[in-house]
């Protein structure tokens, strides 16, 4: 039974009372429930905003939801008990929960006609409506007039108007919402399942009557136009370039253009371009997809413009690369191409041949296809000096108008017509980071592979894998030095495993290249000592340097930076709304119930919400009063020399009682029948247990919280713990300052029905102590046997079936444990405490406040 589920099994396992509180108590074991999940849900949250973990934004969504929904039947439960007070507690949640709500729901969509709009004819095709690729390109030709294939664009509004005709979105959440993108099953299952249902919905009438007009115009003037269709989604070639991510699809004939248009969108859901959008931290309803149709243009040459160099912006450079044929292998990385030079002033400083035994062309109907270059052109300059320098004068021009570098992409046409393709902003992170001097590796030390063509700045060390083909990737060991022949864009899906990347050929201007400097992933082009390089072997890459060396070099791996990507994550839409919602979901202001402001109108986050419900649910459980009352009928307080205040409820009936005084108000450790609670506080009594230790510490800094000994104030019934016990039952409610811990247990003759699930929440102290310390008990827990599961600081852990000296032994370590970490938060200051104290408290030590190692 998963943990989550027996935690559930608690609340059905506490007594029953009489039957005038009958009604009462089922609403507060519901509460207790709805409390449990409550945390259950926000830990969650705070995993993936501290740990900033990279999922779709729709998992956020159903979390939000789910803990939402938990605090709302705390409050209606709450309601429940009490039926005359805390209405206005239903009024807080309902305006944070609107808050929240808002933040998270996407904006309306836009479904209305027209959906199909004219490149050059229309005024404005902005981004929202077009995408990015298909409203700059619109810009080049009615701003700059500078020369475009003719065509249309399919905008976002029929993307909309697609997916709600067939129903399509609230599926989509549903496999976003559970997608593990670090799982290649989870993500090749939720990729195809998406593509798939897209592919096989039905184009809308409307829709395919307006696309279908579209070609007919298209043709009037020009019969038997093939066609080019590619992506053009929001947000596509900004500040996250998706470069080669989506799908795009060439020499398309008119009469599939609808087939071809489904395929388009349906690409926005493979496993490559949903890796890619997760880990940019971009929510899926902030990149819906415009489909741009364009004239398929037969290309003798085709390339990318780099307005800058990247290695050295400084100088002003401009970068040509360039290959025969289309333009597919140059982004591909599959062919090295030649690469041209222009100075701030025109003059052309260099001209390099590169590697370009393929090229990509039409084949009439069939086409394009891979044919070789002829011996006489792979050793030729495919552009000319004239295309040269007018290529340069446009790429000067669209770098001014934009106030930005630019990455072009263009292509010459058979009939000698240079067109301009694309242009986006051209991202350098690595302008951000110091370039690395060239460093002595040591004396003797002569690399593998030099001379290679630095794609991303970095160093790094790691076995050798060698990447044949995509299906591989399943197989990179983590932190490996991947060799490929050539870098294609779908491995973003394993970039978090690479430490760095070598590639055969290629160039800077390749997709892969644009990602592997948007994730700061060290990487060059290097053809010479590729083929020395061994698989397995441990290799250092000095991607500053165009140099590999056999082994670990720490010389060069002292001077390497820390790759960047997660602070690019960090400042995106999808930690900007997690934080908001983390705001009134996780903060807590309502920590002293002591005090005159502990009430509804002073809730300030749902986690107020939780706190105020939780605490005055077990007053009215537990006692009369409103704050300082009388204890109700059967709960009795424990003398127990501990610095807590503990009430306790007997279930048992006759022969199974938990307590051997039923007349006594006030209970002492004699009194207790209870086999799983008396070893419990045996543990907790451990005299090397100390409970004086606080006094250096300012508790009133934790919103004036009194502390004694690290639990809660001795004079306080409402800072109290809880407990129902029989004779061989146990469920026990303890609270330690901020955090909380839960234990039920049963303790039996009988095997089959001993267990003792654990239980401990919330905290004090920063995130780094309150981690550290759960890492810790985790940990302990583990050596006594049971199985764990953390998430932030929450702990859940059980034991099963164990014989009855077992599990009283257990309780008794279990309660040690609980005194030895009151305040181990406060000693622990990294991770290699953690097993170092753990050591300690498994030889006998249980009082932490001057060890030191």
């Amino acid at each position: 039974m998963p943990i989550k589920n027996l935690f559930r099994y608690w609340t059905y396992q506490v007594f029953t009372p009489g039957t005038v509180l009958r009604e009462k108590y089922e609403a507060f074991k519901r509460l207790i429930d709805h409390d449990r999940q409550a945390h259950d849900h926000l830990a969650s949250l705070e995993d993936l905003y501290y740990n900033k973990k990279q999922v779709d934004f729709q998992s956020v969504v159903n979390t939000y939801g789910e803990f939402s929904d938990s605090v709302a039947g705390m409050v209606d439960e709450l309601l429940r008990m009490c039926p005359m007070g805390y209405w206005s507690l239903k009024d807080y949640y309902k305006k944070f929960d609107f808050y929240v709500r808002f933040m998270l729901a996407p904006p309306e969509f836009d479904f209305s006609p027209p959906f199909v709009l004219a490149l050059g004819n229309a005024d404005s095709l902005d981004e929202s409506v077009a995408g990015a690729k298909a409203a700059v390109l619109n810009r080049l030709n009615r701003e700059l007039h500078l020369p475009v294939p003719e065509g249309f664009v399919i905008t976002t509004r029929a993307f909309h108007f697609f997916l709600e005709a067939n129903a399509l979105r609230p599926f989509i959440n549903r496999q976003l919402a559970d997608l593990d993108i670090f799982d290649p099953v989870s993500l090749a299952d939720t990729a195809g399942k998406i593509e798939n249902a897209i592919l096989e919905a039905p184009l809308p009438e409307e829709l395919s009557r307006e696309i279908e007009t579209a070609l007919a115009h298209f043709q009037k003037d020009k019969t038997g136009r093939r066609l080019a269709m590619r992506s053009s989604a929001v947000k596509e070639d900004g500040r996250a370039s998706f470069a080669g991510q989506y799908r795009s699809l060439m020499n398309v004939d008119p009469l599939n253009a609808g087939r071809a248009y489904k395929q388009i969108i349906a690409g926005k859901y493979s496993a490559a371009a949903l890796s890619y959008r997760i880990r940019c931290g971009i929510p899926d309803h902030e990149t819906p997809m415009a489909v741009l149709v364009l004239e398929m243009l037969d290309a003798q040459a085709a390339g990318v413009v780099y307005t800058r160099d990247m290695d050295n912006p400084e100088t002003g450079d401009l970068l040509i690369h360039s290959a025969w044929g289309l333009g597919g292998l140059v982004v591909d990385g599959r062919v090295t191409p030649d690469l041209i030079r222009v100075d701030r002033k025109g003059a052309i400083t260099q001209r390099h041949t590169g590697s370009k035994q393929q090229q990509l062309v039409l084949d009439g109907p069939q086409g394009p296809r891979m044919v070789k270059t002829s011996d006489d052109n792979q050793s030729a300059l495919s552009l000319n000096t004239p295309d040269i320098l007018t290529l340069n004068r446009w790429s000067r021009k669209l770098e001014e108008h934009f106030h930005a570098p630019q990455d072009i992409e263009w292509c010459l046409n058979r009939d000698g017509l240079l067109f301009l393709l694309q242009s986006r902003p051209l991202r350098n992170p690595q302008q951000t980071r110091q370039k690395n001097a060239s460093i002595d590796p040591g004396e003797g030390l002569k690399p593998v592979c030099s001379g290679g063509r630095t794609i991303c700045r970095g160093r790094a060390a790691g076995p050798v894998f060698y990447l044949k083909h995509p299906g591989q990737m399943g197989d990179i060991p983590e932190n490996s030095i991947v060799a490929a022949p050539f870098g294609l864009p779908q491995y973003v899906t394993a970039i978090h495993k690479m430490a760095g990347i070598i590639l055969h050929t290629g160039s800077t201007a390749g997709h892969f290249a644009s990602i592997a400097r948007e994730f700061g992933l060290p990487a060059m082009v290097c053809a010479d000592g590729f083929d020395a390089l061994e698989p397995g072997n441990t290799v250092t890459l000095d991607a500053d340097a165009g140099r590999v060396f056999k082994g670990k070099i720490d010389g060069l791996l002292s001077h390497s930076q820390q790759r960047f990507q997660e602070d690019e994550f960090s400042q995106s839409s999808f930690m900007d709304k997690l934080r908001f919602t983390i705001r009134f979901c996780a903060d807590l202001k309502l920590t002293d119930p002591d005090s005159h402001e502990f009430g509804p109108d002073h809730c300030r986050s749902l986690h107020d919400i939780i706190r105020f419900a939780h605490e005055t649910a077990m007053r009215e459980m537990f006692f009369t009063g409103r704050r300082k009352g009388s204890r109700k009928k059967g709960a009795k307080q424990l003398i127990s020399g501990l610095p807590m205040l503990l009430y306790i409820l007997d279930v048992g009936r006759e022969n199974d009682g938990g307590l051997s005084a039923a007349n006594e108000t006030a209970l002492r450790m004699d009194h207790l029948a209870s086999i799983p609670m008396k070893a419990l506080l045996r543990g907790l009594s451990h005299p090397d247990i100390c409970w004086d230790e606080t006094t250096h510490f300012d508790w009133d800094a934790y919103d004036k919280i009194v502390m004694a000994g690290g639990i809660i104030s001795a004079d306080s019934p409402q800072f109290g713990s809880y407990a129902v016990v029989a004779r061989t039952y146990m469920n026990v409610n303890l609270r330690f300052g901020y955090h909380f811990v839960i234990l039920d247990s049963r303790c039996t003759p009988s095997i089959e029905e001993n267990y003792i699930l654990f239980r401990f929440s919330g905290g004090g102290g920063n995130e780094n102590g309150r981690w550290l310390r759960a890492d810790f008990i985790g940990a302990v827990l583990d050596r006594l046997g049971f199985v764990t599961q953390i998430t932030c600081d929450l702990i859940d852990a059980r034991l099963m079936e164990k014989d009855e000296q077992t599990i009283q032994t257990t309780l008794e370590l279990t309660g040690r444990l609980l005194g030895a970490t009151k305040l181990m938060d406060m000693y622990l200051k990294n991770k290699g405490d953690v097993s170092r104290y753990v050591e300690e408290f498994m030889k006998g030590r249980y009082d932490f406040r001057s060890f030191k190692d």
